[in-house]
């Protein structure tokens, strides 16, 4: 992938569509795969596993997600709104417990062929992938998952953010901008991948001469070396989630503009974080 993609809400690679679970397939970036889900009420997901090699990571978007953590298989509800970690090595499995439907994104960073995984499934197929039964030693401590964000929250002229994972495989972050948000200058990155997920509202983005609009439920992703800004058009406000696969120090670019107050400052910060700007 070279050009800047654009998957509106429903148009993902579906790969397996039913009344109780429709699952799209939204990024396949090697750093990232990323699906959106839809779940019935009661719905099964997966049974208790670990992966050796990548992380796990949900994000609710409506009803609850019930995730399995240990060879306890501990109960843990992520409501909506909230992320989901979990580490390499950390046993976890995850259903819809409740009567409601359940919609979520997943994340596996580095993706590892989870994308083919998923059609594997669907054709019944067999492929190899990072997923693994629970070990014998009960693998890493059940605490290391994380639900919920880091609890640093920036907020600068229009724009807030709270940075919710910032680990070496994947940066996320849920921002919220106000009417009027200012634009960035045009940016690119030269060592990951930058995706955004619309929850709310709208934003319209130019890179290479396009425009890409994305409306609620729109994934947009920039490959490194892509150039690109982002708008905020009309009067209302707006949700989104940022993704930055690998990191390369997101949580640190996100305190750091919080913190800066000075055009040199700015640089700096951008500098250290593989922001150029365009």
């Amino acid at each position: 992938m070279s050009e800047p993609t654009l998957v509106p809400l429903g148009d993902g690679e579906v790969v397996g569509d039913s009344s109780d679970r429709r699952v799209e397939i939204l990024s396949e970036h090697e750093t990232l795969h990323a699906t959106w889900s839809r779940f019935g009420p009661l719905r099964e997901g997966a049974d208790l596993h670990v992966h050796h090699l990548h992380t796990d990571l949900f994000y609710v978007l409506e009803g609850e997600l019930t995730v399995g953590l240990g060879i306890e298989d501990e109960r843990v509800v992520v409501r909506a709104g909230t992320l989901a970690r979990v580490p390499p090595l950390v046993v976890h499995g995850f259903r819809n417990g409740s009567d409601a439907e359940l919609r979520y994104l997943n994340f596996h960073a580095p993706g590892l062929g989870f994308a083919d995984y998923l059609r594997a499934m669907r054709d019944g197929r067999t492929v190899s992938f990072d997923q693994h039964p629970p070990p014998p030693d009960g693998g890493r401590p059940l605490t290391e998952a994380v639900v919920g964000g880091d609890g640093f929250v920036s907020d600068r002229p229009g724009l807030r953010i709270a940075l919710l994972a910032d680990v070496e495989e994947i940066g996320i972050a849920e921002a919220w901008n106000e009417p009027g948000c200012p634009s960035p200058p045009p940016y690119l990155h030269h060592r990951h991948v930058e995706s955004f997920y619309m929850l709310e509202g709208e934003m319209t983005f130019t890179a290479g001469g396009r425009e890409l609009r994305a409306e609620a439920g729109s994934w947009v992703q920039f490959p490194p070396g892509a150039p690109h800004t982002f708008a905020f058009p009309g009067n209302r406000s707006g949700r989104f989630l940022n993704v930055h696969t690998p990191s390369c120090g997101f949580g640190a670019f996100v305190r750091g503009l919080h913190e800066a107050s000075t055009d040199e400052e700015l640089a700096s910060v951008r500098a250290a974080f593989d922001q150029i700007l365009a």
